[in-house]
């Protein structure tokens, strides 16, 4: 079955043009505006007419896998080029064969320090800093958000967007909106691929943004800390297993020295409450709850209010092991490392 399967997918890949796959799905990945794509790549399971190499619905775009393997392999041809002589192809084209050899490899180095180079030269012939790195922004949020296996969680695309917002910082600071962020990318990023580590640091680089002056000067900071902390905490409440959500909540709430401390007691009493009434027991929940309760920022009459609804918990949820281990190690971590203030 294997050996058939292969052969199919040769016949196919002599069949069909490469150059016309290209264009059509560099096209595809290369239209300018400020709204994002969905990508996804149709499998077998979803086969397409003899030279439709897409299917596009407003920012929806769905590519067939053989279609993006030949077109692959016309982009990485003509990066090879390009890397040889600069001046045999134009930027539109190379910065097409890069998205393309992306979409199709989010881990080729080359490809996105191209992107790079590019955007700086375009910059230093006059191009407009704003246009260029919102564009570019638009480009990788994109692949870091669509129904992608590999992109949300790609390193070299979480790298390249931190890259781009550390050009803003230090030339368009006006091009960053950090709440905006964190609803359009981080978050959904994060459901994508759960417990996604680079799509939480990148939230913590967001929040460093934030403590600028040059942005404080631009945004009421203020407010935006407290919509980000609810959004946070509303995204883990819909997450409840993703121990990553809840690190960055604690993060917000405690590790991070703000005036989001002052939050702890009710972001605590809403977790408390909807953890016992719908019986969470697993661990990352728990971690969270004792690691706050034991922070210093609570108060004894909270630790209090900690163990009884951790009691009434394993009240309710009958007999399995495993559940009542996770509560009696939360209540055994918090005794032995709560901070009285």
């Amino acid at each position: 079955m294997s050996r058939a399967l292969e052969k199919e997918l040769l016949a196919s890949l002599r069949q069909s043009d490469p150059n016309e796959a290209y264009q059509a799905i560099a096209s595809a990945l290369t239209v300018k505006g400020d709204t994002l794509l969905e990508i996804e790549i149709l499998g077998r399971s979803h086969p397409l007419p003899p030279g439709v190499h897409l299917l596009k619905d407003e920012n929806a775009v769905g590519v067939s896998k053989l279609s993006l393997v030949q077109a692959f392999l016309v982009a990485r041809q003509l990066l090879m080029q390009y890397q040889a002589d600069h001046a045999s192809a134009q930027v539109d084209d190379i910065s097409a064969a890069t998205a393309v050899i992306l979409l199709m490899d989010p881990e080729y180095l080359t490809a996105a320090n191209t992107r790079k180079r590019l955007l700086q030269q375009q910059f230093e012939l006059g191009a407009p800093l704003l246009d260029l790195v919102q564009r570019e922004k638009c480009f990788t949020d994109s692949f870091l958000t669509s129904p992608l296996h590999r992109h949300s969680k790609s390193p070299t695309l979480w790298s390249h967007r931190r890259w781009l917002l550390q050009t803003a910082r230090a030339s368009c600071m006006s091009l960053i909106d950090v709440p905006a962020d964190f609803v359009n990318v981080v978050f959904v990023s994060a459901q994508r691929h759960p417990r996604n580590y680079y799509s939480w640091c990148h939230a913590r680089l967001l929040m460093d943004i934030m403590s600028d002056t040059a942005y404080r000067s631009q945004h009421d900071f203020q407010a935006e800390e407290k919509r980000i902390l609810e959004l946070a905490k509303q995204w883990c409440t819909a997450h409840h297993t993703d121990i990553s959500g809840w690190t960055f909540l604690f993060f917000l709430l405690v590790v991070r020295d703000s005036a989001l401390r002052e939050h702890c007691s009710d972001i605590f009493t809403d977790v408390i409450q909807l953890a016992t009434s719908l019986r969470w027991s697993n661990e990352t929940v728990w971690v969270f709850l004792r690691s706050l309760i034991s922070s210093g920022q609570m108060s004894r009459n909270e630790y209090d209010v900690f163990n009884d609804k951790l009691e009434a918990l394993k009240s309710s949820i009958g007999s399995n092991p495993e559940d009542l281990s996770v509560l009696d190690k939360a209540r055994t971590w918090a005794e032995t490392y709560r901070v009285t203030s």
